[in-house]
């Protein structure tokens, strides 16, 4: 392992997010019923949003995750919001967006504003995306999503969460697999008060194991920011099972990283711009 590149990414005040709902989501699904919004500035208004622009830009941050709560037709409205989006890149920040199932005009709009990075969850599982995410959406319908960004000349970044079962994993790796898509984030369930997840935590083991598998078999991966935090040792074997990207790792996995010779480097941006 000696010399291997490490990435760590810091998006925290240098890259925030907000949300464009503020507090407010229709598709609230089962693992987050809305509760992480409130981990983001609410920016529901034109003035907000460019006001956090500012505030970004005035403290050295080098950009936003636009995102928000979706619809019922898992729709996040962050193409309403494209001129804004075109005026905050005008003045030198990077926009990440997490605007959900968007048609061809809306990625169209949103790339001519300035949007490089899409990022796109990606699920497989029929029951997972009917039970779990609310969604009147087949499988196929991620596959044209990817399509859509990529044709309107954007990036999609697959994000795959861990924690909804062995089929959704590997249909969803098959998928990503047609497209020659080798760049993943990978997330993790955490333990989410008023859902379903509450009390519960994945195993540190099975995360790594799962990061092992994919790494194995071509994929670049990153560990993303949704993940307990309480475990410690989880960053730590998720490095040593093949990731060599992740967002806001803890000091002592810093530590650990250049005391076994790996060669750290630092992004302070979300750990999708960099893909």
């Amino acid at each position: 392992m000696g010399g291997e590149r490490l990435i760590l990414c810091y998006n925290g005040k240098s890259f925030p997010s907000v949300s464009v709902t503020g507090g407010r989501c229709a598709q609230m699904c089962e693992h987050c019923r809305g509760r992480h919004l409130s981990g983001m500035t609410a920016t529901e208004t034109l003035d907000s949003l460019l006001a956090e622009a500012r505030r970004t830009k005035a403290s050295g941050g080098s950009g936003l995750l636009i995102s928000g709560g979706a619809d019922t037709g898992g729709r996040v409205p962050v193409a309403d919001h494209a001129d804004a989006i075109g005026r905050i890149v005008s003045e030198g920040l990077e926009v990440n967006v997490h605007a959900g199932f968007i048609d061809r005009e809306e990625a169209e709009r949103l790339v001519r504003s300035g949007v490089t990075r899409f990022s796109v969850d990606v699920h497989q599982d029929r029951e997972i995306i009917r039970d779990f995410m609310h969604l009147d959406k087949e499988p196929e319908d991620y596959g044209r999503l990817i399509d859509t960004i990529r044709e309107a000349g954007g990036i999609p970044v697959p994000h795959i969460t861990l924690g909804f079962g062995e089929k959704d994993l590997f249909l969803s790796l098959r998928l990503l697999e047609s497209k020659g898509m080798k760049d993943i984030i990978v997330l993790a369930l955490v333990p989410t008060p008023g859902t379903v997840t509450e009390g519960s935590t994945m195993n540190e083991d099975a995360v790594a194991g799962a990061i092992m598998m994919m790494s194995a078999t071509g994929f670049s991966v990153t560990l993303g920011c949704m993940r307990d935090r309480t475990l410690r040792g989880l960053e730590i074997k998720c490095i040593q099972a093949g990731a060599r990207r992740i967002a806001n790792p803890s000091a002592g996995t810093v530590r650990w990283a250049e005391e076994n010779g790996f060669s750290v480097e630092t992004d302070p941006r979300c750990c999708c711009m960099g893909i």
